[in-house]
């Protein structure tokens, strides 16, 4: 994935990826999780009591000061993704969290939801 350098047009850019994800959910889009992000998932709960909730919650929690890499299109070009570094559920897990937003539709696609291999940069944060 891209990493987009730190730029005041690229945290807009970052900025308005965030608020439309935020609006999608308030307006009652569900996240949907690739069968990957489930099986992610699955290992989060096991290990840290981590739900779908609380991802949803992490998303809604997002600043730009939480950005990793993208935006970049998914390979059949139909989303637009972003990935980024966000703390989740009671213990404040840090994990890798990379979706999508449909580009001609609404739906909200989660590809990655797990603890991160390597460390993770934050381009944008102060």
């Amino acid at each position: 994935m891209t990493e987009l350098p730190y730029t005041v047009d690229n945290i807009s850019v970052i900025q308005e990826f965030i608020d439309e994800t935020k609006k999608r959910i308030s307006d009652g889009v569900d996240i949907t999780f690739t069968g990957k992000a489930s099986s992610e998932l699955e290992d989060l709960v096991l290990e840290f009591d981590i739900d779908a909730t609380d991802i949803e919650s992490a998303i809604m929690d997002l600043t730009t000061d939480n950005y990793y890499r993208g935006i970049d299109p998914s390979g059949r070009a139909d989303f637009n993704v972003c990935a980024f570094c966000s703390s989740v559920g009671d213990d404040n897990v840090e994990i890798y969290l990379k979706y999508g937003l449909e580009a001609e539709g609404l739906q909200i696609l989660l590809f990655s939801n797990h603890v991160p291999n390597y460390p993770m940069s934050k381009p944008f944060k102060n």
